[in-house]
């Protein structure tokens, strides 16, 4: 059966979070670090993933956000 499956959190609000890492589904995970100033999300399934950088506001990873928008439409959400 598909869940959450585990959350592993290093840090905490007053030192710093360094890393959250969510696995799920049946085989899918994500995992944010924060390292020399830079964040990094990783998104993946058991065969792979794929790494972008998400400092920026308009960064890396917002543009990976953009065009998977833009591909799957039927799948988007936006806050109200």
């Amino acid at each position: 059966m598909a869940k959450i499956r585990a959350v592993v959190v290093e840090g905490d609000r007053e030192r710093g979070y360094k890393r959250i890492q969510v696995l799920f589904g049946t085989n899918s995970f994500i995992e944010i670090t924060e390292n020399d100033g830079k964040v990094m999300c990783l998104l993946g399934a058991r065969d792979g993933g794929i790494q972008a950088d998400a400092s920026a506001a308009n960064g890396q990873f917002a543009q990976f956000v953009h065009e998977l928008m833009e591909r799957h439409p039927e799948s988007v959400w936006k806050e109200e």
